[in-house]
């Protein structure tokens, strides 16, 4: 019995010292030492990874929240110990440690308190938005569609009477158009009035037999005079030339992004919609092909591992979008 009791002291007091241990391991600094003994370099260990020299030393001086998740830093600290030959257990427990003894970011919303007074900047902004609209259809806007409905009532009648000044002028313009003596300004009339010639056939003339081309005879007998013949004149106006169809012509690319690789390397895009369409790590000599709902925004981990990207069948430059190999960029 005083033995059961014996182990199961010394395996409590085992549980302790090996909790004592992950919670005063120094990563960063531990990662450091390692390094230097191997006689690796910030850039070279930046190069290995695939990651911003920045990130190498973030994760040296245990600035944990420098990456955009846990879960960036976590396999970063994996990948760092197996370059540096370091079992990845132990750092990854004082890690996850650590998380654990951290204080929560999200907190719970007091709703009691929360609630919205009146003296809010926010209700009084709102409230004068709404006041400044009301004013403007109380007073503004009437007065506005009397000025609109006054200056429509002017030009309706200043269109009428244009028109009636045109009315009179196309019932004395017949007088000088029936003269006899005068071929020239009987052309003239002809050729002016030539739409509703070729359009009204009378009832006399179908009588008579004396139209088969479609125009009135007296039509017909000035174009005789003039050298025309009628029929020419019918079948010119009868043909109607076919419309070519237009045919759109399809783009020249088949996807709208296009991004090859020479080396590997952590790329992320999104669409208009917020849209995760691809999130993970190209190897050296793939291929990503991409479309969706543009503008698209998209984060490269190590910019000097793209060999090209087209966006929409051009060639796109993102190197002002680049700080230390990280890219950030959107394609509109």
């Amino acid at each position: 019995m005083a033995q059961g009791i014996d182990m199961t002291t010394e395996f409590q007091t085992d549980v302790s010292v090996s909790k004592a241990n992950v919670d005063t391991i120094n990563i960063g600094k531990r990662l450091k030492v390692k390094r230097l003994e191997l006689e690796f370099d910030e850039r070279h260990v930046a190069t290995e990874l695939k990651i911003p020299i920045d990130q190498v030393r973030a994760l040296e001086s245990n600035n944990f929240k420098y990456f955009r998740s846990t879960t960036f830093a976590r396999g970063f600290l994996k990948s760092y110990c197996r370059l540096l030959g370091v079992e990845p257990s132990e750092i990854l427990n004082a890690f996850d440690a650590e998380l654990a003894d951290a204080e929560p970011t999200i907190k719970p919303v007091d709703k009691v308190n929360k609630q919205t007074h009146l003296g809010d900047p926010i209700v009084m902004l709102v409230s004068v938005v709404i006041v400044a609209v009301l004013v403007f259809l109380v007073f503004w806007w009437p007065a506005q569609s009397n000025k609109d409905f006054e200056a429509a009532g002017t030009n309706v009648e200043a269109s009428s009477e244009n028109t009636a000044s045109a009315a009179n002028d196309e019932r004395e313009a017949p007088v000088l158009s029936n003269e006899a003596n005068e071929p020239e300004v009987i052309a003239e009339v002809v050729s002016d009035k030539q739409p509703q010639a070729t359009s009204e056939v009378t009832e006399e003339s179908l009588e008579q037999g004396d139209v088969v081309t479609g125009l009135s005879a007296e039509t017909m007998a000035i174009l005789e005079e003039a050298g025309v013949s009628p029929e020419e004149v019918v079948r010119a106006t009868a043909e109607v030339p076919a419309e070519l169809a237009t045919e759109t012509k399809a783009p020249s690319y088949s996807n709208d992004v296009v991004v090859t690789f020479d080396a590997d390397c952590w790329t992320e895009v999104r669409d208009a919609s917020g849209k995760i369409l691809f999130s993970g790590v190209k190897s050296a000599g793939s291929e990503l092909t991409l479309t969706g709902k543009a503008p698209y925004r998209v984060v490269l981990g190590y910019a000097k591992g793209v060999s090209s990207l087209k966006y929409k069948g051009e060639d796109f430059d993102f190197s002002s979008f680049t700080r230390k190999d990280l890219a950030r960029f959107e394609l509109k």
